[in-house]
């Protein structure tokens, strides 16, 4: 009945082609209107998982008390001195503060008004005492300069302090970091470098930390999710800006960008970077396979016309059925590609052979009988497989798979109809050539006259795929899919070096601040855990002994940081005067010191420098001081911290609206390393099962997906082992028809454990269309058996099936050659699954079926 039914639409189609063809491109044309217009892109990787699971409850619940910590464009500023760090930091807040339209909040995640007033209170007692010191010490240095801060007033000041050590030789050492520091920049600005002297480092005695050379600026980007790249308007902004405030590493500064956002829209634009090439090979190869499996132009020709009607009203049904295309759900594109493929070469190849064999006359609908069942067979059972995948909670593949079914019968529709409707206009010619396999015939005999050796080799393998899937591990760590190379991975992997600072932190909210004081104790004692933050982490210890240090200090140096005047700016003369009289006091006052003799020659060669260097000069020795004293007399003015006298710029950080209070756990170890991660959300949720955070969501996110992608495989195997026993009606044939499957799989298993690869978010796609591909590859062969063909191999099938292997291969090569991790991993599974699936039809499936129960009588 079915091969009349298609044969009867094959007919009609030939008939009313052109009536036929017309309609189509009518349809496609309204389709592809409608799917402009309508649909979207959603690239916010949140949304690919089921909101309603536990997990993600929690998480929601964390974001709805501390919205805040979403969706962060992370501002990485790095400084060769802390002073170029927190100067840089401050101005490019400043600029990004002022744009509300760009950016929803802005915050310093290390800096500003709360750390400017309380920072030395989180230093250690005796560090404040020795900071506090070396600023008495200074006292005279910083009042001169302080009511003269100017080039004049650097230098007037150093030729008085000059004069005082040759007074008292023995205090000469006092001078010696101050001269090294001016001589260094003086030395650099004479010679074209732009790098600031650090006056942090002059004035205040103790070394300089690592994490004092970084700022972080933690922003929340206003995004476009319907764009490629949501968060390209915020982060062109912070760009340009850096430009424009001149922070770049010839001034001792790098700014990076990183942060969920940047490395979300860095990874759209890499993934297409180094693939015109390969694209371009790609696309060479495909037409090359296309043409030696059908021998017509005029039929590539009319399988690509139909492969691309099928693909817009493909697209038309994702439009009206989801609205909004995924990163996961658009792969259905090189779905239907590889599949469309798959049956124009199919129906083409026999349509060719049908011509060579029986003549044009009522060749169409030959073809049309003769493909009918291994057409619709095939459709069917890939229906049911990625149909399979829709209940799942990952939406990213439940989406793929509603739209792939839907594809499928697309495709299936078209090439029973629009295809042949255009061979009927075309009328394609074919070389005078057997359609099938030359070699076919050999390959057979000697398969089959080996069965037992062959049956051998790969029950070997099969038990080698067995004894090897434990090692098949899925990564989750969504990090080892970016490129290493772009700026947000480099900086991020930079970040990462600072345990405390690793983005990969969990989240646990608390009741009030009881609970979290007894909560952080427990979880202080893992051995997985490096740090737990809390509210209570900003409320410095031992207040008592340092507080007095810093008020003695005010008394002191409150009016030196407060001066009743300034001098005027000085004229250029005045400038050169100070330099040159600066350098003939260090030459008279101290001349056994090489320092003070070398900074004298510099003085030298500044005084009859031209003018336009002074401004750099005063950008370069001068304009940092002042805001140090800006930081240190806020630093005077420190009071007792308290939980309750917290500012609300921490509070809101850390204190829920209703009381309930964040702890922030870090981890310790390399949390680049999936390992590492798993014990550490293993440990924490053993103490607080509640837990949240980043951690916590990408290690549930991808259990969530391991768990989709088996329960959804498990599924489509029993559909589609059910669907084949229901209408094959022969327990045998839909053995043969999915053992080669799962024979297909353990090879894969054992190639990739044995070359390190693993599976990940982006090429667990495979398995969907490797079933999809594989079902409708055996079919076709079982279909052929059943009607007795005896030489698999050296039929028009088995060449339309090893050129739709290549077809499909080359158009995955192109992912495979892809500079970006992910997309190469992807494409490189795919590769080795669908090799293995032609070698265990070729090689596999003949000597399994052996001869056919007609050949056989």
């Amino acid at each position: 009945m079915l091969e009349r039914i298609v044969g009867t639409v094959v007919g009609w189609s030939e008939r009313r082609a052109l009536l036929l063809v017309i309609l189509s491109l009518l349809l496609t044309g309204a389709a592809g209107l409608f799917t402009a217009r309508h649909l979207g892109m959603d690239t916010d990787t949140a949304n690919m998982i089921s909101p309603d699971l536990p997990w993600r409850k929690d998480l929601a619940h964390f974001n709805d008390l501390f919205p805040q910590n979403t969706g962060l464009l992370v501002v990485m500023i790095d400084g060769k001195t802390p002073d170029a760090a927190e100067d840089a930091a401050a101005a490019l807040f400043a600029r990004i503060a002022a744009r509300k339209d760009l950016f929803a909040t802005a915050r310093r995640a290390d800096g500003g008004p709360f750390f400017e007033k309380y920072g030395l209170l989180f230093l250690p007692t005796d560090q404040v005492r020795k900071i506090a010191d070396a600023v008495i010490e200074a006292q005279p240095f910083i009042g001169s300069l302080m009511q003269d801060p100017t080039l004049r007033g650097l230098f007037g000041t150093l030729s008085f302090f000059a004069e005082h050590v040759a007074e008292q030789p023995g205090s000469i050492g006092r001078l010696e970091k101050p001269l090294a520091s001016i001589s260094t920049a003086l030395s650099d600005a004479l010679s074209g470098k732009r790098q600031a002297m650090s006056w942090q480092t002059v004035l205040f005695d103790r070394p300089t930390e690592a994490r004092e050379l970084r700022r972080l600026i933690l922003t929340q980007p206003n995004r476009d999710f319907a764009a490629l790249k949501p968060g390209e308007a915020a982060t062109g902004f912070v760009r340009d800006s850096v430009k424009e405030l001149g922070l770049t590493p010839d001034t001792g500064v790098t700014v990076r960008l990183t942060g969920p956002v940047a490395l979300n829209d860095d990874e759209f634009a890499t993934v297409a970077e180094g693939m015109g090439w390969a694209l371009i090979i790609s696309t060479v190869l495909v037409l090359l396979w296309l043409f030696m499996a059908l021998r017509s132009i005029k039929l590539i020709l009319a399988t690509f016309i139909t492969l691309v009607i099928g693909l817009v009203l493909t697209f038309a049904f994702a439009t009206l059925a989801v609205g909004k295309l995924n990163l996961i759900s658009v792969a259905f594109a090189v779905m239907f590609i590889g599949l469309s493929i798959d049956f124009g070469i199919q129906f083409g190849v026999r349509y060719g052979q049908e011509k060579i064999e029986g003549g044009f006359v009522g060749a169409l609908t030959r073809t049309g009988i003769a493909m009918a069942r291994p057409l619709t067979l095939a459709a069917i059972a890939i229906a049911v497989g990625f149909a399979a995948f829709i209940p799942t909670d990952y939406r990213g593949v439940s989406e793929l798979g509603l739209i792939a079914t839907a594809g499928m019968a697309v495709t299936l529709a078209l090439n029973l109809t629009l295809l042949p409707a255009l061979l009927a206009l075309f009328k394609p010619r074919f070389l005078a050539a057997e359609m099938g396999l030359a070699w076919g015939k050999a390959a057979d005999r000697w398969l089959l006259g080996n069965r037992r050796i062959v049956l051998a080799v790969w029950a070997i393998l099969a038990v080698a795929g067995l004894a090897l899937s434990p090692r098949l591990a899925f990564d989750f760590h969504p990090l080892h899919l970016k490129d290493p190379k772009v700026e947000s991975m480099a900086a991020i992997l930079d970040l990462m070096k600072d345990p405390i600072r690793s983005p990969y932190a969990i989240e646990i909210v608390v009741p009030d601040s009881a609970a979290a004081d007894a909560l952080k104790e427990k979880l202080s004692k893992l051995r997985e855990v490096h740090a737990v933050i809390s509210a209570s982490s900003f409320v410095p210890k031992d207040q008592d002994a340092k507080l007095p240090i810093l008020e003695d200090l005010q008394l002191l140096m409150g009016v030196t940081l407060e001066p009743v005047a300034t001098k005027p700016v000085p004229s250029v003369e005045e400038i050169r005067a100070s330099l040159s009289r600066c350098a003939a006091r260090l030459r008279e006052a101290l001349p056994s010191s090489d320092k003070a003799q070398q900074l004298a020659r510099l003085l030298d060669q500044a005084a009859g420098a031209d003018p336009s260097l002074y401004p750099e000069l005063q950008r370069m020795l001068v304009d940092g001081l002042m805001p140090r004293m800006k930081m240190l007399a806020s630093a005077l003015q420190a009071e007792p911290v308290t939980l309750e006298t917290l500012p609300d710029e921490i509070k809101s950080q850390w204190i829920a609206a209703d009381g309930e209070m964040r702890l922030t756990v870090m981890p310790k170890g390399d949390s680049n390393d999936s390992a590492v991660l798993a014990n550490f959300v293993t440990a924490v949720r053993g103490v607080a099962p509640e837990a949240t955070g980043p951690a916590v969501q990408i290690y549930e996110s991808g259990r969530a997906v391991t768990k989709a992608f088996q329960m959804a495989s498990l599924t489509a195997i029993v559909a589609i082992a059910i669907l084949l026993f229901v209408i094959l009606r022969r327990p045998r044939d839909v053995v043969y028809v999915m053992l080669p499957l799962l024979m297909t799989g353990l090879g894969t298993i054992v190639v990739c454990v044995a070359f390190g690869l693993k599976l990940d978010f982006a090429n667990i796609i495979a398995l969907p269309l490797l079933l999809g591909i594989g079902v409708a590859f055996d079919i076709y062969f079982v279909v052929n058996w059943r009607r007795g063909t005896d030489k698999p191999l050296s039929t028009s099938t088995a060449r339309a099936v090893l050129f739709s292997a290549l077809t499909t291969g080359s158009s995955f090569g192109s992912l495979a050659l892809s500079s970006h991790p992910g997309t190469a991993r992807m494409g490189m599974l795919l590769l080795i699954s669908l090799a293995m699936l032609l070698v265990v039809i070729f090689a596999f499936m003949p000597v399994l079926m052996g001869k056919p129960p007609k050949a056989a009588e």
